[in-house]
């Protein structure tokens, strides 16, 4: 029943009442006040009970839209229902909005290739994007979860985690499976609803920084190039004519004589053909190199890189033993990669000509992120830690009679296809070189 109706009847009674009491009036005084006196109270017990239920009503309704329940109205009360009409929309247009901007940055988040994560102040881990189980091993990610830091890298993180209590830029010194990556940290402290939360970023450099040497070099020898080749070039060839052109012994030297000049000029020219064929060596580690990328099975190129070298593994006597998948599809350059793995399989077969007890151990195997890994290992004499520090600084070489240029030059080639080429320390004597793919 609406309020204008309780309204009516509400006076209907204290009309009738109002009668009444004239009739008693007539009757005596003290009758019309006792009427006037129950009229008066029942018109404010009807206002009252009117006001709490529209009270109680108004509740339901306000807390029904507290808990985005819209099926709740006010009966009877037209301009307060469109207000509270007009509130709602609101609301669950704000609402609306702010579901729509977390699921953005969720997806945002998601496909970041750098690692966020989100702490506690007592050092909790409360959430983190998938970037993160990318970088971390499955090891440290379940320790992160469990709230604890045993693992040397997450010991150094703890450690800057602690001390900061504004912000932090930063690098990382991180182990990685068969090498040390390098971790750009960012920490900003912020207050989330009250509570201190520490909003962290890690993003490998590794990669970044390799390139920027690699560019550096091949910049450098391209330089170096050209200015020995305008001057070693000509050198030879006026050598050359010189020999040539040489008067015969008795005409105008001894035989001793001409027999040195001779010599001098003939090894002026070897040096300088020499020079030539290094010089031709800086041009392959200067020139860019662009990918052809297919979708092709890297076991084939190793089954047929391995079949290129098999005669001569065969001379030295050299074991093979190979640990391999029956297929394993990535995105690679055919030629590139043949490349590589020959200029490897060499360089191992050289490590091992002065032992005794020769093998050669391939074998490709996904990680603990489900990506591909090549080990290439041997039983020679290993490489000393001073050397493994230059391994892969072009023109570096413990060979007599090497270029220097064969691992940088496939640590480049690799980088072209989103691999990188690593040396794996290891307790066993020998050498093992580790590539791994992105993929």
């Amino acid at each position: 029943m609406g309020f204008n109706m309780r309204l009516l009847l509400l006076l209907g009674g204290y009309t009738l009442l109002l009668m009444l009491a004239c009739l008693q009036w007539l009757a005596g005084p003290s009758a019309l006040a006792v009427m006037l006196s129950l009229a008066a109270l029942l018109c404010a017990l009807i206002v009252w009970r009117h006001n709490r239920r529209q009270q109680h009503q108004t509740a339901l309704v306000l807390k029904a839209l507290a808990n985005q329940d819209t099926s709740l109205t006010l009966r009877g009360q037209s301009a307060l229902q469109s207000l509270l009409a007009q509130v709602q929309q609101q609301l669950s247009s704000s609402r609306q909005q702010a579901e729509a901007r977390a699921q953005y940055l969720q997806t945002l988040l998601s496909q970041l290739d750098i690692a966020v994560l989100e702490f506690a102040d007592n050092g909790q881990l409360l959430q983190a994007n998938p970037a993160t189980q990318r970088l971390l091993s499955a090891q440290q990610w379940q320790q992160l979860q469990q709230g604890r830091f045993d693992d040397t890298n997450l010991q150094q993180l703890a450690a800057i985690l602690s001390q900061t209590s504004t912000h932090y830029q930063g690098q990382l010194q991180w182990q990685q499976p068969g090498y040390t990556d390098r971790l750009a940290l960012s920490i900003v402290c912020t207050r989330i609803q009250g509570q201190l939360r520490k909003l962290v970023t890690l993003q490998s450099i590794h990669q970044a920084l390799l390139q920027q040497e690699v560019q550096a070099y091949q910049q450098m020898t391209r330089v170096l190039t050209h200015e020995i080749a305008n001057s070693v070039t000509p050198m030879a060839s006026l050598a050359q004519s010189c020999r040539q052109i040489l008067p015969a012994a008795d005409t105008v030297l001894n035989h001793s004589d001409h027999a040195d000049l001779d010599e001098a000029l003939s090894t002026i020219n070897r040096r300088g053909q020499h020079l030539a064929g290094f010089i031709q060596s800086f041009k392959q580690l200067s020139q860019p190199v662009q990918p052809r990328l297919e979708h092709t099975d890297l076991v084939a190129i190793i089954h047929s890189c391995l079949a290129l070298q098999r005669s001569a593994l065969a001379e030295q006597g050299i074991q093979l033993h190979t640990n391999l998948p029956a297929q394993a599809m990535l995105w690679l350059d055919e030629a590139l990669m043949e490349q590589v793995l020959i200029n490897l399989l060499q360089n191992a077969m050289d490590a091992m000509t002065e032992v005794t007890q020769k093998q050669l151990t391939l074998s490709l195997q996904p990680d603990a992120q489900r990506r591909w890994q090549l080990d290439i290992a041997d039983s020679g004499p290993g490489i000393s830690e001073a050397v493994v520090q230059q391994i892969f600084i072009p023109f570096f070489t413990t060979k007599q009679t090497g270029s220097g240029i064969g691992l940088s030059l496939s640590r480049a080639l690799l980088q072209v296809q989103d691999a990188q080429l690593h040396y794996v320390p290891g307790e066993a004597p020998g050498s093992c070189f580790r590539i791994s793919f992105a993929q």
